[in-house]
């Protein structure tokens, strides 16, 4: 067994790869949620809009609700994904 002393200078490397957007998809740079203040209802819904989710240059107005929905969602797609990853399926038969 190495005997490593206490106290000692050791290098730290600083190098880090560049950062590249690319290997995390086409609209993964694109997505953004910006924040909409004293907004209203609208229509049958009871709670204001919250903000606006943008991916790719879409703009899409959600409520808090519709949030929590969209979360929910993705996280079922996140799961069902690893799940069919772990047993061997890779087609597209899947739908949640």
């Amino acid at each position: 067994m190495a005997y490593k002393a206490k106290n000692v200078a050791r290098p730290v490397s600083t190098e880090r790869p560049k950062f590249n957007p690319a290997k995390y998809g086409k609209v993964w740079n694109t997505i953004s949620f910006e924040h909409k203040w004293n907004r209203v209802p609208v229509g049958d819904a009871k709670q204001p809009i919250i903000g606006s989710l943008c991916i790719d240059g879409k703009e899409i107005n959600l409520t808090f609700t519709e949030c929590n929905r969209l979360i929910e969602v993705l996280e079922d797609a996140k799961q069902t994904h690893n799940t069919g990853v772990r047993m061997g399926r890779m087609d597209n038969g899947w739908n949640i």
